[in-house]
């Protein structure tokens, strides 16, 4: 039973009406708007019975994904304002609840809630390891990852100077390889661990370690952003490529400021926002910085892409396509390791991207086919590059072949957590509605209804 007080109790079961009110209105169920916000159904359902709290996190999301204009988050945000005034009256009365601002009776059912928000051996720490990672901001560690932190703080207290260095290094190709395996949950708790470690140990560094320190945070940062822009969440990865720029700089490794700008045009793909996308493309093209091979090339099929989406003539998008793999020609020659995973075959498949924006989806077609296998991307991967060419399919009127490629989708990208390509088979969804009639769009839609 909760401890709130009734009248925070009762703007809590106001809000959760106004979420279940406006998901029915959107046309999403419990269970299909649960995977984009990154909570279990159940905690959809008891939020929307005002039973349990969630972070502003939460209501960002429902927001974005809702397309409500902000209209949860400031009910939150007054409902939590509401909560911290009754706290500090009742502190006048009675023991003081926990600390922290943003403090609002906790009811965990799913076990999602996150580090701050659970127990008193927990809470805010005054120095150490772990008052850094109180300060990562939006990022929080859930306790079920706690384990995989503390055994990498553990290790790292037996090296010092270089050593340290060398071993968040190792550390974070580890993370990679768990990225690619099992996708951005698993990798994500270690990457915070390093980036706290980074930011606890830099403090006080030896000079000339502590600029090498922090390229390997400002990877490490990078890597962060990525892992939870593929979990859904672009707020904080938002922050952690602010980070990542920032440690850069400080480390005199200017390229990750335009690898960061591409990264960001990349979000920017992820809403459909043409604009900004070749905007950024453009900015990290034409940056300050000298760009490797493979994320100048990147950068130029992003522009590639935004041009395509807004319509630019065919010859004009080709030309620059044929820009791009002339310059990833030249990576061989680089001595970085700065985007390392992007080759030829990235490329076909991102080329295909292109085509299908710029009104060929036979070509895009031809490219996936022949391209998108097991033996070459992660199982994480071939689901969300199986769901652009589902969407593709779509568009060549092939209903029955883009439901069987999604179906087989649609377990890689849940078990992975990748709230990216479940968006991206949410999109499929809404196209495939034209033809549920037909048995195999009809047990795709089923399945989606049931993620």
């Amino acid at each position: 039973m909760s401890s709130a007080p009734q009248e925070v109790r009762e703007a809590r079961f106001a809000l959760g009406r106004k979420l279940a009110a406006l998901r029915k209105a959107a046309g999403y169920t419990q269970s299909s708007l649960a995977p984009l916000t990154l909570y279990g159904r159940s905690t959809v359902a008891n939020v929307e019975l005002g039973r349990q709290s969630v972070g502003r996190d939460f209501w960002v999301r429902c927001d974005q994904i809702l397309d409500t204009g902000g209209a949860l988050v400031a009910d939150y945000d007054r409902m939590q304002a509401r909560a911290r005034q009754v706290d500090r009256s009742s502190a006048l009365r009675g023991p003081p609840r926990p600390p922290g601002p943003d403090y609002v009776d906790r009811e965990d059912v799913d076990g999602r809630s996150p580090l701050l928000d659970r127990g008193p051996d927990v809470s805010r720490p005054k120095g150490g390891l772990l008052a850094a990672v109180h300060t990562l901001g939006p990022a929080a560690l859930a306790l079920d990852d706690l384990d995989r932190f503390h055994a990498v703080a553990r290790d790292a207290h037996r090296y010092l100077d270089a050593d340290l260095v060398r071993y968040l290094d190792n550390g974070l190709a580890r993370c990679a390889t768990d990225d690619r395996v099992h996708g951005p949950r698993h990798a994500l708790p270690r990457v915070l661990g390093i980036v706290a470690l980074v930011q606890h140990s830099v403090r006080d560094a030896k000079p000339q370690v502590r600029q090498p320190l922090l390229a390997v945070g400002a990877r490490a940062a990078e890597f962060a952003g990525w892992l939870y822009r593929d979990c859904g969440q672009p707020s904080p990865a938002e922050y952690w490529r602010d980070r990542a720029s920032e440690w850069a700089m400080e480390a005199a490794d200017f390229a990750i400021p335009g690898y960061v700008l591409i990264k960001k045009s990349q979000s920017a793909w992820d809403d459909r926002d043409a604009a900004r996308m070749l905007g950024l493309a453009q900015a990290a093209r034409e940056g300050p910085w000298r760009l490797p091979a493979r994320v100048m090339a990147e950068a130029v099929q992003q522009q590639a892409r935004g041009l395509a989406m807004l319509g630019t003539g065919q010859r004009e998008v080709d030309d620059m396509l044929k820009e791009a793999r002339d310059v990833l020609a030249l990576a061989a020659e680089d001595r970085t390791s700065l985007a390392a995973h992007y080759d030829a075959v990235l490329f076909k498949v991102q080329t295909a991207i292109c085509y299908g924006e710029s009104g060929r989806p036979e070509q895009a077609v031809e490219i996936y086919e022949s391209t998108l296998t097991p033996a070459v991307f992660s199982a994480r991967d071939l689901a969300y590059f199986s769901t652009l060419k589902a969407q593709t399919l779509v568009a060549v009127h092939r209903p029955d072949d883009a439901a069987l490629a999604a179906t087989a989708a649609i377990g890689a990208a849940s078990a992975a957590g990748s709230a990216r390509t479940l968006r991206e088979l949410f999109r499929l969804r809404c196209r495939l509605q034209p033809w549920q009639a037909r048995s195999a769009v009809h047990e795709f839609l089923r399945l989606m209804d049931a993620v």
